[in-house]
């Protein structure tokens, strides 16, 4: 039984000292590989910006070559000739464009990418210091402890020893005053195993930190397309409901219109919920996932920031009627931007009502950042939205549950049902 409760002490001791000597290690390692792999990544992406530059300067260069030289020749050239140099200095625009929209899609991309990284890192940072304040604390603290512990078990070890000598020199006729010295031997054994199990404790602590800070590591890189609903699907995961990303995150995912794995973002469809909220409310999100929500400006942002999206809005009028929108283009800019809109590519039988929205800035009645001179479109509009000035479309707006209700303050898609009927329900998802 002692010999038991020895190497039952002995194994948390080890732990202690693991966790004192190498656990910090281990996760500093973590930590600087994850900021070399960063840097390394902002590098490479730097210098495939660099050639871009070079490409379209060159291009540029040679443009203007092309058009000098046709200035000075211009007289002599018969209409062929002419036709010609402008076919050729046609061609070098063209290729000149593609070059431009390349290098402005990848900026956005990287521009949107570097935001995200800029809001992680302060909570990385505070995590990193917090695991450091508590690994310190503890060690420091629990040093002179272990130094104890292991003095402890030593002179429990050397009154074992005392103890099997007396049994045997004193045989059975003393056996009241052993068990004695026995009894008093497991009360210091006890007293050594309270002390490891409170340092158990604390090493718990230590490693929820470490896990946290880890997985927050993680998020800094895999934030987004990591179990999308589309990835939900692929991995059989078929019913509409809500689940949760590698982040964190909680989404509502459709699994079964067009082909499944839209990440649903808003919902209107009883007006249990106000979406006439401030810019901070429409930010974070709010509502509930399985009734009326708004997943929150900052997640869309992210979740849209890499990659090719397409955006699809259902809508339904108070006779029955539905409706569909389709975008093969969509993305939130980040918060330096307004959460500017970033849609194109329609299809569908509802009518191009974002259309006019296209590159708008998010307004709500607290932050104007809407084109209209004289009014704020979130006030006009009651609710919020990238309003041009103002709308053509008002998703967010005050829900009317009076069939054929017409409102300028209504949920409202101009081009399926004109001006200002309000409809019953809207379903907004990507993917």
């Amino acid at each position: 039984m002692r010999l038991c409760m020895i190497k039952t002490v002995l194994f948390i001791l080890l732990q202690i000292i693991k966790i004192c000597s190498s656990s910090s290690k281990i996760d500093s390692k973590l930590v600087i590989e994850r900021i070399k792999y960063l840097e390394t990544r902002i590098n490479t992406e730097a210098k495939f910006r660099d050639a871009d530059y070079a490409v379209v300067i060159d291009r540029l260069d040679e443009i203007d070559k092309k058009l000098n030289e046709s200035l000075v020749q211009g007289d002599g050239f018969d209409n062929e000739d002419q036709e010609a140099s402008d076919e050729s200095n046609s061609e070098i625009i063209e290729h000149l464009k593609e070059d431009f929209t390349r290098i402005r899609k990848a900026f956005r991309e990287e521009k949107s990418e570097t935001a995200r990284i800029r809001r992680e890192i302060p909570q990385i940072e505070n995590d990193i210091n917090s695991v450091k304040e508590v690994v310190d604390k503890y060690c420091m603290a629990n040093t002179n402890k272990t130094e104890e512990i292991l003095w402890r078990l030593e002179e429990y070890g050397d009154k074992i020893d005392t103890v099997g000598k007396e049994i045997v020199e004193q045989g059975v006729n003393n056996t009241e005053a052993i068990a004695n010295t026995i009894n008093l031997d497991n009360s210091k054994a006890f007293e050594i195993t309270q002390i490891v199990q409170r340092n158990a404790e604390n090493i718990a602590k230590i490693e929820d930190a470490l896990r946290n800070l880890s997985s927050n590591l993680a998020h800094l890189f895999i934030y987004g397309p990591k179990y999308s609903c589309k990835e939900f699907r692929l991995n059989g995961a078929l019913q509409n409901r809500v689940y949760k990303q590698y982040n964190g995150l909680d989404v509502f995912c459709d699994q079964t219109t067009d082909g499944g794995g839209w990440t649903v973002f808003q919902r209107r469809q009883n007006g249990e919920t106000d979406f006439y909220r401030n810019w901070t409310e429409y930010k974070n999100g709010f509502g509930d996932l399985t009734g009326e929500f708004w997943l929150g400006n900052e997640h869309l942002s992210i979740l849209t920031s890499s990659g090719d999206h397409e955006l699809r809005i259902d809508m339904e009028d108070f006779d029955g009627n539905k409706a569909y929108a389709k975008y093969s283009k969509f993305m939130v800019y980040p918060e330096e931007d307004k959460y500017k809109l970033e849609v194109s590519g329609y299809s569908g039988n509802a009518g191009d009502s974002l259309e006019y929205h296209n590159g708008m800035a998010f307004t709500t009645f607290d932050n104007d950042n809407d084109k209209h001179s004289s009014r704020n479109c979130a006030i006009y509009g009651h609710g919020a939205w990238w309003y041009n000035a103002c709308h053509h479309s008002n998703l967010n707006g005050q829900y009317f549950n009076i069939p054929g209700k017409r409102d300028h303050r209504g949920i409202i898609w101009f081009y399926w049902k004109n001006k200002d009927y309000s409809l019953k329900s809207v379903e907004m998802k990507f993917r």
